[in-house]
Parts: C-alpha cells; sequence; structure tokens
C-alpha cells in the first residue's frame, strides 16, 4: 500500500516499469532505518504530501512522537518493523492497483 497522487492513471502497462525498478533497489540492499520524530518534525518533513500530512495531523497526538522509515532514498512515515535491507526481497510483481477517493 501506498498513497500517492498521479497526473494520469496507472495501468497494467505501467507494472513492467514498477517491477524493474522493485528489482534495482534490492540489488543495492539498501538498509532499513527506523527514526522516531516528534509530531512536528513529522509535519515538517511530510508538508510537500498533503496525504501524509492530514494523516500525521489527525492521527498523532499533540506533542506525540511516530515513527518514519529511511531506505535509500526514501523516508516514509510507517510503525513497522520492516526486513533489514532491501537485498532480502526475493521476489515482487505487481498484479493489480486501485484508485480511492480522498476523503
Amino acid at each position: 500500500f501506498y498513497e500517492a497522487e498521479t497526473k494520469e492513471p496507472i495501468s497494467e502497462t505501467d507494472y513492467k516499469a514498477v517491477d524493474e525498478l522493485v528489482k534495482d533497489l534490492t540489488t543495492k540492499k539498501y538498509p532499513f532505518q527506523r527514526l522516531v520524530v516528534s509530531k512536528e518534525e513529522a509535519l515538517e518533513m511530510f508538508k510537500y504530501n498533503p496525504f501524509k500530512y492530514a494523516t500525521l495531523k489527525d492521527k498523532v497526538p499533540e506533542n506525540g512522537f511516530c515513527s518514519v522509515y529511511r531506505c535509500g532514498p526514501l523516508i516514509d512515515p510507517c510503525r513497522g518493523p520492516h526486513i533489514s535491507t532491501t537485498g532480502r526481497v526475493k521476489a515482487m510483481t505487481v498484479h493489480k492497483n486501485s484508485s480511492a477517493y480522498w476523503r
């Protein structure tokens, strides 16, 4: 599961590119690093993404903390836990996708 907004709908023709991207990430063996940040830090960190910002604002208590995971160039809010590195992924493929309305 991953929330995102795209200009064009994602279709089956995009699956191969996603699969190739994941294959590349697994060969790099990026470690997953868990970080605990304050609500204020998380809101600043994810202000570029209205979906993550709204979720953090609603779900993390005032003066509270949440965990985020760093993996290579990606950092994302998540409770975890995660596998140790992307190199542990032995198989992955996209079979279907869906969309939803935000709020």
